[in-house]
């Protein structure tokens, strides 16, 4: 079978194509007219993937279950013609139209992370169990903010007040920091965004509010954990020093307290929701981590940072700004 790197929106899996490919064609995959390649240098790659999966009355199709986890393909139609050409070469105990889950091995290791929130909520809050974290390399810095990167704050603006100073938009007094997703009662983090207007959302702006937006300056390099971060696993399998299933199980875990983090505490919920990622965040910062990323759930497509030690980065700028309009949906 020949294909191109048109067919993959997996980085790795697009220079490895370009790399290998010297004839022109067309794709059997996408039906692109492009430089082309034979599948079977991947034969090895592909193997190793399918031979994660089993059939699972509760999953759903091998092609949506490998998008919507690590989004390999451009689309699912060429997803699905590469990996039947990969099943039929071999005997995998499913087809391309049966429901698939992962492994029992990986689904263990993943389901920890559900046992680690049940017991601090419900069974021993401070001295839970962390110890599945420790020498797994799985709770350690992935990224690096550096010196004099521009993050932004808000903060509505009181009736009583005109404006907010740079001196009025850190984080509150020790001891009187409410909990957060992050941060435990009475701890303060500096809850940050990458870009302005993220900070509207995560405020919860109403239509007519003021609000001060402060411009914050990292002081010095932060080592992060990036939770936004995407992973190819094509690069994984060729340079990690562990096996593909250890680096999906390890993935896995990783987007589930990704998920929790993003979560928006409604009305009604108990702050017993906060309780597992304050832990997780709490066990990063003993381990030499400077803060986290994540996704926002109210502003598809921003990101939050939150940094451990509130004197990490310092409010350089403030402006003001009033909400004109709001849009809701549902």
């Amino acid at each position: 079978m020949l294909i191109c790197s048109n067919c993959f929106n997996d980085v790795e899996l697009q220079i490895a194509v370009s790399n290998e490919s010297s004839a022109w064609g067309i794709c059997e995959a996408c039906g692109q007219e492009s430089y082309v390649v034979d599948a079977n240098i991947f034969v090895d790659f592909f193997k190793e993937l399918l031979l994660l999966f089993q059939p699972d009355k509760e999953g759903m199709g091998i092609v949506n279950l490998l998008q919507k986890d690590w989004n390999i393909f451009v689309d699912g139609e060429v997803g699905k013609n590469i990996i039947d050409y990969f099943l039929s070469l071999d005997n995998y105990g499913y087809t391309l139209k049966d429901k698939v889950g992962y492994i029992d091995s990986i689904k263990s290791i993943v389901s920890v992370w559900n046992t680690i929130k049940k017991e601090v909520r419900e069974e021993k809050r401070f001295f839970a169990n962390l110890s599945f974290f420790d020498g797994n390399d799985m709770i350690e810095a992935n990224t690096m903010i550096p010196k004099d990167t521009v993050l932004y704050r808000a903060r509505i603006i009181p009736l009583e007040r005109t404006y907010l100073t740079k001196n009025d938009m850190g984080c509150p007094p020790r001891g009187k920091a409410t909990a957060g997703r992050a941060n435990p009662l009475g701890i303060p983090y500096l809850y940050l965004c990458k870009n302005e207007e993220t900070t509207y959302y995560e405020v919860r702006a109403l239509y007519l509010d003021k609000l001060a937006i402060g411009e914050f300056k990292t002081i010095k390099d932060l080592n992060i954990l990036d939770f936004t971060s995407t992973l190819s696993l094509y690069y994984a399998y060729s340079n990690s020093t562990i096996s593909l299933s250890e680096v999906i199980a390890k993935q896995k875990v990783l987007q589930l307290i990704s998920k929790d983090l993003s979560k928006p505490l409604r009305r009604y919920d108990s702050e017993l929701e906060y309780v597992p990622t304050q832990l997780i965040c709490e066990y990063c910062k003993i381990n030499g981590i400077d803060g986290i990323c994540f996704n926002s759930s109210l502003h598809k497509g921003g990101v939050n940072v939150v940094l451990f030690d509130s004197s990490a980065a310092k409010c350089v700028k403030v402006q003001s700004r009033e909400i004109r309009d709001v849009l809701i949906s549902r």
